[in-house]
């Protein structure tokens, strides 16, 4: 009995086998006309189709930075290079810190302190979301965030900063 649960096993997978690779060399046109790629084990060739060029009347979007991370702090607006409408900017994260206080400055480009307070976000290697806002004028800044050490008070940990320019 258990031998021939054994041969119905092997002959079920060896089946499934069989169907699967069928179907991964199967020539059949898929969405839009093109022939599906291959699925291929890791180190092998893949064929790949050749992508048709698109056009559009409308201008492609510039690129976008990526969110500004150390450790665990997190800062994702604004970006590094990002154009924000003024006067009253939002500035969002995420991290934790000791009490769940995280600091933060706005300096102009020139290096002077323009605005400095801090946000609540997570506690206790919790993460959690910040947001505060800053009226700032047009020009260029630079945000920083962090948390301030719970041993000395001036040490900033996993410091996050993003320069960006203010428009109206």
């Amino acid at each position: 009995m258990a031998l021939h649960r054994r041969t119905r096993a092997l002959v079920a997978a060896s089946t499934l086998a069989l169907v699967l690779a069928a179907c991964a060399t199967e020539d059949t046109p898929g969405e839009g006309g093109t022939t599906p790629p291959l699925v291929t084990s890791p180190g092998t060739a893949s064929p790949s189709a050749t992508p048709e060029p698109t056009t559009t009347s409308e201008s492609a979007a510039p690129p976008t930075a990526d969110p500004v991370v150390n450790g665990t702090t997190v800062l994702t607006a604004p970006l590094p290079g990002a154009e924000v409408s003024g006067p009253t900017v939002t500035v969002t994260g995420e991290g934790t810190a000791f009490e769940a206080t995280l600091d933060w400055r706005v300096t102009a480009a020139d290096g002077t302190e323009v605005a400095r307070d801090f946000t609540m976000a997570g506690a206790n290697g919790e993460i959690a979301p910040f947001e505060f806002t800053v009226d700032l004028q047009p020009g260029e800044y630079t945000v920083r965030v962090w948390e301030t050490s719970a041993m000395d008070g001036e040490e900033e940990i996993n410091p996050v900063e993003a320069r960006f320019r203010v428009v109206d």
